[in-house]
């Protein structure tokens, strides 16, 4: 199964604009690429094909058909953790096996699958297990999705110190919502990651009101190495 897991530093970094955007890009390439979102949560249901919004741009951006139960197989409607949504809402806890199972079936659909993770890589889905010991049952490459905000240097090495616990590879790091007119701050924010964690980073996107999955995809299609990301 060829694919990749985006996960981020925490919630609102735009992880669904990477993964839409990723996903644009490869289509553009005339790829069949598949996408899911295994967990999501939101205070409300977003429509009635999908209940995460989320899932509704990645499925959008990337052109698929897949019914929404595949394509995000658990949803509580309160934003939390799964963990923590599942016991208020009395829902069906997260079955991990589930999830993985319902994965790998996408994988075997589609060319290439991209899947998008819930908050930052330690949130909690059961008791036992977090996003990050999902990635590694999926065993797929990690993009980590940061921003050049303060504290992204201690949020995004965190990350990386939690993915390599894990035993996770980590394919690069994409630094998303930068200011157009970076100050000294945000311009030597990429070159530092770089040096601390000796991890690439692979796209620094701008910022911009009501961004579109496409406005990212151009980024990414110039930023990116697409014929070796698609090679791994």
């Amino acid at each position: 199964m060829r694919g990749i897991f985006i996960t981020g530093t925490s919630t609102g970094v735009g992880k669904t604009a990477v993964g839409a955007g990723l996903a644009w890009a490869l289509r553009k390439r005339k790829i069949d690429v598949g996408v899911m979102k295994p967990f999501a949560t939101a205070n409300r249901v977003f429509s009635t094909n999908y209940r995460s919004q989320d899932t509704a741009i990645l499925a959008k951006a990337s052109g698929v058909n897949d019914p929404d139960c595949n394509l995000n197989p658990f949803f509580y409607s309160i934003a939390a953790s799964p963990l923590v949504a599942s016991e208020l809402k009395h829902g069906v806890p997260v079955n991990i096996k589930k999830a993985v199972q319902e994965l790998k079936k996408l994988g075997r659909k589609h060319d290439f699958l991209i899947s998008e993770g819930i908050g930052g890589i330690m949130v909690p889905l059961t008791q036992k297990e977090c996003v990050a010991g999902f990635a590694k049952r999926i065993d797929l490459p990690v993009i980590i999705v940061s921003t050049a905000k303060l504290g992204t240097l201690n949020h995004t090495l965190l990350t990386v110190m939690a993915c390599k616990k894990f035993g996770l590879e980590i394919r690069g790091i994409i630094l998303n919502k930068t200011s157009r007119k970076p100050n000294l701050v945000e311009q030597k924010t990429a070159e530092v990651l770089e040096r601390l964690t000796h991890i690439k980073v692979l796209a620094v996107i701008p910022f911009s009101k009501g961004a579109n999955f496409a406005a990212v995809g151009k980024v990414l299609e110039h930023d990116l190495d697409l014929d070796k990301l698609l090679s791994m």
